[in-house]
């Protein structure tokens, strides 16, 4: 049962103080890298990032630290009235047109902020679809102690044929105009709506109790606010499951609706994963399952390079699983799953379901990096061993750098496959989807020390 309700919201207050919410706003904290983070400190004073991803310093200490000065900003701001809180529970509907990928004309998507119930993953009510690094969970646990604030919103999915929830939203909204509209930076267009009317806030809330939710992006904040949960419950003694703690701020949108698209997220290992790497070696492995077309990547010219590898990722019909390999020097190969491949045979996990492991991910971990890269199946990788990236022109970037020394790019999953893999309990390895486009932080934030439904 999905436990939806109303919340009052913390927002900036964009007409009393000139705030031009397009500024304001920023990507969820793990797609800012440190040249985009300098860009939002300096794009507006009042931008979110200063909230979700402040600065480090060499003086940091326990008690002087980025998460410090991020509470201490959210504080000034709300004295100054910069931000303020709601006066009345509210879901706040929220609608993105933009352009997709490869696409001309914009669209639209619509979906809600609202406050839901946090659920063990072992009730089966929320999915996860991959797993996560230990790092930015304890980040992120440490800004949501110091701040009481969810700064941003977990992305969630729901599955609803009928699209009844959506019917609700979208009669809600008939000929009422949205309290914000705004076009950001990229040229995609927002438009927030604040629903407080009892009776489609009713309808929505019983809608949403049968559906399950589905973990879209935000898995290293949906456990950090189940730590942080629990954390709470040993302190307080309060097990009620009425507490503040016990929900957390999300973004609920239709899985059904075709708006919503789907990333690889490519691979680099780290420099030292190549020592005594014989390539000749790896070819041979590989080549047991696989077909490889050995080919040039142009390293000078990095856009010219991400053209060649896109080239290469591209599926022809009836074509199987596809990979690119690429080496500092530019040297790379395509990699076509032989029609005879057993995958099976490649990936020897018993604990793993034949449909997980047709997944492109999953090959590239367990049997091209594990089995033919470093020729150990058994081996487990740390965080640092492995680069994310999400464009290939970044990945091709740090091994013109040398700060890797190969790089494994792939085409994405759809998102009925990583529905699939969610609905089966499975799990996929590490930043393997990403979906696009991102629910920004900033448009509206859930202060624990307020009143929930």
């Amino acid at each position: 049962m999905a436990e939806v309700w109303p919340f009052a919201g913390t927002r900036y207050a964009t007409k009393e103080h000139g705030i031009a919410l397009g500024e304001a706003i920023a990507p969820p904290f793990d797609d800012i890298n440190p040249a985009l983070q300098k860009e939002l400190h300096e794009r507006n004073p009042r931008n979110v990032v200063r909230l979700t991803y402040g600065y480090e310093a060499p003086s940091d200490d326990d008690n002087n630290n980025r998460y410090s000065r991020s509470a201490e900003c959210y504080r000034e701001w709300k004295a100054a009235g910069f931000l303020a809180d709601e006066h009345r529970k509210c879901f706040y509907v929220y609608e993105q047109e933009f352009v997709p990928p490869g696409g001309t004309e914009p669209v639209k998507r619509l979906g809600f902020f609202a406050l839901v119930k946090l659920q063990d993953f072992r009730s089966g009510k929320t999915r996860a679809f991959e797993m996560t690094h230990e790092a930015p969970k304890a980040d992120r646990l440490r800004l949501l102690r110091t701040m009481q604030v969810n700064d941003s919103p977990l992305y969630m999915l729901y599955r609803d044929e009928n699209g009844s929830v959506d019917t609700v939203l979208r009669e809600a909204l008939a000929k009422t105009p949205p309290e914000e509209e705004f076009t950001s930076p990229d040229g995609m267009v927002h438009r927030l709506w604040l629903m407080h009317k009892k009776d489609p806030i009713l309808r929505i809330h019983e809608a949403m109790k049968p559906l399950r939710l589905f973990i879209a992006h935000g898995h290293h904040r949906y456990e950090t606010a189940l730590k942080y949960r629990d954390e709470m419950r040993e302190m307080t003694g309060r097990r009620d499951g009425r507490q503040p703690y016990d929900f957390v701020l999300m973004f609920l949108q239709r899985a059904e609706e075709d708006t919503l698209y789907t990333n690889a997220i490519h691979r680099v290992l780290a420099r030292e994963l190549g020592l005594d790497i014989e390539i000749d070696e790896v070819i041979e492995d590989l080549g047991e399952f696989f077909t490889l077309t050995e080919f040039k990547v142009n390293m000078k010219d990095i856009d010219k390079g991400e053209h060649q590898v896109l080239d290469k990722l591209r599926l022809t019909r009836g074509a199987k699983t596809r990979f690119v390999m690429c080496l500092p020097s530019g040297r790379a190969w395509q990699l076509t799953l032989k029609k005879d491949a057993d995958l099976a045979e490649m990936i020897d996990e018993e604990t793993m379901s034949d449909r997980l492991k047709q997944m492109d991910p999953v090959v590239l971990h367990h049997y091209i990096i594990a089995r033919g890269w470093i020729g150990n199946p058994e081996v487990e990788l740390d965080e640092d061993d492995i680069f994310y990236r999400k464009d290939i022109s970044a990945g091709l970037d740090l091994l013109k750098r040398r700060k890797g020394c190969v790089g494994f790019f792939m085409n994405p999953l759809s998102k009925v496959d990583v529905l699939e893999v969610a609905e089966n309990g499975e799990l996929l390895p590490h930043s393997s989807v990403d979906f696009h486009p991102k629910i920004p932080s900033g448009l509206v934030l859930r202060d624990l020390n307020v009143g929930f439904g």
